[in-house]
């Protein structure tokens, strides 16, 4: 074999390493790594780096499961009182996903924060009676050192932060009680909402 002939053949096997360590690999690393149904979806909507970076951020941050609460280190592990049979039903509509924080309208006290996956819902259960309203933080690809505020932990994409807007949407329980509560990223909810900034929400 000549010496121009093997040129272009190690010039072929380059060109297909390279396609396969960026290509074929995560086709890989989504087929065997995916235990939520839907990761290859999380990854190709996500619209933040190009897809190795993706990847390998993916590998060492995997995304939350429903109903993880990412906050418990700042607002605590969450107040409960199973006998009030009182519960919040917190469905995500969005097409991203959402820490959402149940919040008591008096005293302020964070006593909720649970991850909601796009399109899922989580029932806030064993609530304490009291009157609550609702802020959330929605985005893609999640990242467990990200500073938001007081607090460690955030989206790197799509971030927003809202509130219920006013008194008028607070959610009172008085036992037996269930709310049931809609995300919506346009106006049309089932409550009026505001932006709030990242210290707003964590504070």
């Amino acid at each position: 074999m000549s010496r121009t002939s093997k040129i272009v053949l190690f010039s072929i096997l380059l060109i297909i390493a390279i396609a396969d360590q960026r290509g074929f690999f995560e086709e890989r690393f989504v087929s065997n790594n995916d235990t939520s149904g839907d990761y290859s979806e999380y990854i190709e909507k996500t619209p933040c780096n190009d897809a190795i970076t993706k990847r390998d951020f993916l590998i060492n941050n995997p995304r939350p499961t429903n109903g993880f609460s990412p906050y418990d280190a700042w607002v605590g592990r969450g107040a409960y009182n199973n006998n009030s049979n009182n519960s919040f039903k917190i469905e995500n509509s969005n097409q991203t996903d959402a820490v959402v924080l149940l919040v008591n309208a008096y005293s302020e006290r964070k006593i909720r924060n649970e991850y909601i996956r796009k399109g899922q819902s989580f029932d806030m259960t064993g609530v304490p009676n009291g009157t609550y309203y609702l802020q959330w933080t929605s985005g893609n690809t999640w990242d467990p050192n990200k500073t938001v505020g007081s607090m460690t932990g955030g989206f790197i994409c799509d971030e927003s932060f809202t509130k219920t807007q006013n008194s008028n949407d607070w959610m009172t329980v008085r036992g037996d009680q269930i709310w049931t509560v809609t995300l919506y990223s346009v106006t049309g909810g089932d409550v009026e909402s505001e932006d709030i900034n990242a210290f707003e929400f964590s504070d």
